[in-house]
């Protein structure tokens, strides 16, 4: 049993911010840029920092094999109510890991109207039923880009680890401070990049 189904995101995210996190490398498919990296730690911040601590770990193992139980939307649905969440982010690490969970994170935000949800993916094997996700009016999916995958082909917003040669004048650089920018990536389906790190 999940203690901790939903957590509260961090100073960055603000206090309005709920997230959900999967283990990495168990449901994403990352790229060498994102394995090998840098300075001896990989580029993806699932892989390094606090999410490496055994309580994260354990976590998001537990997170996982709760996302396949029936109870799972019901339970997720309770939560987000109880909390009165405003802003969720599925995933600050991990991905979708098969269509079924994918609809029923469709399920929750169905059930959820008032909530923004907001995800990026690397799931390129889900394309149809991530866009269906992508469709409803209180979510927004974009895909991941990075050095070793730089283009879009998912027919989704993007968001860029770095300069890639796809972010142009009209892409938006993400603050890395929700609260400071008005939580301008939740509004609507824009292009987004970061500062690589």
């Amino acid at each position: 049993m999940v203690k901790q189904l939903l957590i509260k995101g961090n100073s960055k995210m603000g206090p309005h911010v709920f997230l959900y996190n999967l283990p990495a490398k168990e449901t994403c498919t990352p790229t060498a840029w994102c394995l090998e990296g840098r300075d001896g730690k990989p580029r993806c911040y699932g892989l390094r920092n606090n999410f490496l601590l055994p309580s994260v770990v354990k976590a998001a193992h537990e997170r996982l094999e709760h996302s396949k139980e029936d109870d799972f939307v019901e339970r997720m649905v309770a939560e987000i109510q109880k909390k009165n969440v405003e802003y969720f982010r599925w995933h600050s690490s991990g991905d979708f890991h098969s269509e079924e969970y994918v609809r029923k994170v469709m399920d929750i935000a169905e059930a959820c109207p008032d909530v923004k949800f907001r995800t990026t993916t690397r799931r390129r094997d889900l394309t149809d039923v991530i866009q269906e996700l992508n469709a409803l009016p209180n979510f927004i999916v974009r895909e991941s880009l990075d050095g070793g995958r730089d283009t879009p082909i998912m027919g989704l917003p993007f968001a860029a680890a770095g300069k890639l040669p796809v972010v142009g004048e009209e892409t938006y650089l993400c603050p890395d401070d929700c609260p400071e920018c008005d939580y301008e990536c939740w509004k609507g389906p824009i292009n987004m990049y970061f500062e690589e790190f």
